[in-house]
């Protein structure tokens, strides 16, 4: 059944009904159509823009021919200079692409939150963590491989100079990250460390792998890779995926903005999947030059532990553990020890705005994957 509908001026529509949908054919009109003017009244505008809320297949005769071929400006072609923009040369969609720096993660990793009620339980709870590494490094291949990040973490070593189960002339002591300054800087992680814990404690100076002084920042982390490759395999095995050292334990923080070690956000250090060790110039926290530990390397560990402690750390710990980013915008969520482990230590006052309670349910995006 046809029927013909006219709305004022404008050209004649044939429309054929059906229960699925409508087909609605534009003919030409004998004349040009009158405009309308912007300033036309509401309710003539509406007419002209009726919907019936029915799906329809709007149908033009002849629609994009053209006698001399598209015009080169249809499409919005013409660049805000002034020039034609040039005709693509996609071969395909993901054919002949160069990839993101970043991207997501597919590994699958044994992760575990440690939740204390105090600090000093989280604090206790570290060392444990410690010994228990220690005592079954040294029992599969007699030594001990511990590496130590700066910031808050070097205050939560003490205990390890009593704790029992921990032979520290097995130990090797690393660092994830250093700081490009003097060992007596106020800013040196070795500085920080030596006085919390290595200078009360029996192991051999030459086994504390601190980064050499009074070298430009390329040379330091250079320097420092060298150290970790003339280490014996039988104390710092490789990786059978790249061939990065494996420690036995890597102990990390997490910063304000997701950054650990010196891998900080959306940087090409985080993104780096190549090398043991990096330069970092231009710190976006001070001070300046660093050196740090790869992603690859950390990820490349039998154990690590992001230790995260206190009310200035609740916001972040919520935005990494239930809140998938952007990759690069948070590199804490970038660490998954592949074939290892990774455990957060956090207590009361840093997992205070995680809901818990709902990680059991089966949720995907946004929500990270246990």
């Amino acid at each position: 059944m046809l029927k013909t509908t006219c709305l004022g001026p404008q050209p004649c529509l044939s429309t054929r009904n059906s229960k699925a949908f409508r087909i609605v054919r534009c003919q030409a009109a004998s004349s040009p159509p009158t405009p309308v003017s912007e300033k036309a009244p509401l309710v003539q505008r509406k007419q002209q823009g009726a919907d019936d809320g029915e799906p329809f297949i709007n149908l033009i005769p002849n629609n994009g021919r053209w006698e001399t071929g598209i015009p080169p400006v249809m499409g919005a072609h013409l660049m805000a200079s002034g020039t034609i923009a040039p005709f693509s040369v996609s071969k395909g969609a993901g054919v002949d692409v160069t990839p993101h720096q970043f991207q997501y993660h597919t590994t699958e990793t044994d992760t575990s939150v440690l939740l204390y009620v105090t600090p000093e339980k989280a604090q206790a709870g570290l060392s444990k963590l410690v010994v228990e590494a220690a005592e079954a490094a040294v029992k599969a291949k007699g030594a001990f491989t511990l590496v130590l990040s700066g910031g808050s973490l070097p205050a939560l070593l003490g205990p390890l100079a009593s704790a029992k189960g921990i032979d520290w002339s097995t130990t090797h002591i690393f660092f994830v990250d250093e700081r490009n300054v003097p060992h007596s800087s106020v800013d040196s992680t070795y500085k920080a460390v030596q006085e919390a814990l290595l200078s009360k404690v029996p192991i051999p100076a030459a086994q504390v792998y601190a980064i050499a002084e009074g070298l430009p920042v390329e040379q330091a982390a250079t320097q420092y890779e060298g150290r970790l490759i003339s280490i014996p395999v039988s104390a710092l095995p490789r990786s059978a995926e790249g061939g990065f050292p494996v420690f036995d334990l890597i102990l990390l923080g997490v910063g304000p903005d997701g950054h650990v070690a010196s891998l900080f956000p959306n940087r090409p250090e985080v993104a780096a999947i190549k090398g043991w060790v990096l330069p970092v110039k231009n710190s976006p926290k001070p001070p300046p030059e660093r050196i740090t530990m790869t992603m690859p390397v950390i990820n490349a560990a039998k154990e690590v532990a992001i230790v995260a402690l206190g009310e200035g750390k609740r916001e972040i710990v919520q935005r990494i553990l239930e809140t998938q980013s952007l990759p690069g915008a948070l590199p804490a969520q970038l660490v998954r020890p592949k074939g290892g482990k990774l455990k957060w230590l956090l207590d009361v006052a840093s997992a205070e705005m995680l809901d818990i309670a709902s990680w059991s349910e089966a949720k995907g995006f946004p929500r990270s994957a246990f």
